[in-house]
């Protein structure tokens, strides 16, 4: 039995939703259907709730209240309707005469025997947004109310009793939705569940039961979220386009004219004969200037190689470092870093404004003593151009 009553609840929110698909391209209503995948929201919720059997209203109201759960995934279809699975239930509780009861517990006083069961109820429901029916859809609005009505399958259940009751149920409600964020929504639900009077475990021919809850919780809406409003087509009117394609049409030909221009153009050069191409790399080889103990002034010497080593460094257009090196052997590091820059800051001028290179192709490097370029401290004494 409950396996059928699932089943069909599943079956008609699959056809709802599958049959809303078939329609997303028309007008539904003021806005357009959604896709299959769009507007999904699963929601979670916990409270108590109280049970109406034959005699539980002898019984305090605080003594009866049982703890609720539920867990709902659905879909809404427009602004206005939606459908929902939802699992409700936890337990129940309440007063019996009848110490034979199948849930009856113990005395609760005088000649009323306490009763209490576990159980769940799975229902399908339609929901309507009655605000935006009255006031329109908006969806920003901060409070909304959701009646719902819904049928589906109860079961009642104990440790050690046997059978389960499982009953055909009807649920009725309302949803009063807080919205949170676009994705993220506070519910407070306040449901009625219709059973038989046999539910309880115990029947006196009433006909009907309910279960009465109110749970608080939150809901998640899935993207795609929202619906987009409905506007009827306006038959396009063409007449303004006329000269516009009559331009296109001139532009095309021009185009299709210099197509066969070019097409002509490569037809020649394929013919002509390769020719050859030379061209010139300037690059200068690496260049050292040694330096006296101390001393950091360039020779007449060192100008000549320099101004040879400029030309090449202006035609090639390329970067060089200036790297000015002193030995370990003598002084402090202190000042061999200081006589290392004094060295490549005086090639570095001789470079710049003596032969006119340009600043931008050189990079001026201190080393002071360290990583010695050289294995004796004389050669150390030394800028390298590279």
């Amino acid at each position: 039995m409950i396996k059928k009553i699932i089943t069909s609840a599943m079956l008609l929110l699959t056809v709802a939703v599958f049959a809303q698909e078939q329609q997303k391209s028309h007008d539904s209503g003021r806005y357009l259907s959604n896709k299959f995948f769009d507007n999904w929201f699963i929601s979670i919720g916990g409270g108590g709730q109280v049970y109406y059997g034959e005699h539980d209203t002898e019984a305090s109201f605080g003594d009866r209240i049982a703890p609720a759960l539920d867990i709902s995934v659905g879909k809404w279809i427009n602004p206005e309707f939606g459908i929902r699975v939802q699992y409700a239930g936890l337990s129940a509780k309440g007063v019996t005469t009848n110490p034979g009861a199948k849930f009856a517990d113990g005395v609760y006083e005088s000649s009323l025997y306490e009763e209490s069961f576990n159980m769940f109820g799975i229902h399908a429901d339609w929901l309507w947004n009655i605000s935006n029916t009255i006031g329109g859809y908006r969806p920003d609005r901060t409070i909304e109310f959701i009646p719902f009505v819904g049928m589906g399958y109860a079961e009642a259940s104990k440790k050690d009793v046997n059978p389960k009751y499982g009953e055909v149920a009807i649920a009725a409600g309302l949803i009063n939705k807080v919205r949170l964020s676009e994705a993220l929504n506070l519910n407070l639900e306040l449901r009625a569940l219709m059973v038989n009077d046999r539910f309880d475990g115990y029947e006196v021919g009433q006909g009907l039961e309910e279960l009465v809850s109110a749970t608080v919780g939150f809901t998640y809406n899935f993207p795609q979220r929202g619906f987009d409003e409905y506007t009827k087509p306006v038959a396009p009117n063409y007449a303004p386009y006329t000269s516009k394609i009559d331009e296109l049409e001139q532009k095309l030909a021009e185009s299709n004219a210099r197509k066969d221009k070019l097409a002509s153009d490569l037809a020649a050069e394929k013919n002509r004969k390769p020719e050859v191409v030379k061209t010139v790399e300037y690059m200068a080889s690496p260049l050292a200037l040694f330096f006296p103990i101390g001393q950091a002034k360039l020779t007449d010497k060192d100008l000549i190689n320099l101004a040879s080593f400029a030309e090449v460094v202006k035609k090639s257009g390329k970067t060089y470092k200036i790297l000015g090196s002193a030995d370990s052997a003598t002084g402090s590091k202190k000042r061999n870093m200081q006589l290392s820059q004094d060295r490549a800051n005086a090639v570095y001028d001789a470079l710049v404004n003596k032969f006119g290179v340009s600043p931008d192709q050189l990079e001026v490097i201190a080393k002071g003593d360290e990583n010695e370029p050289f294995d004796k401290p004389i050669l150390n004494r030394v800028v390298v151009l590279e």
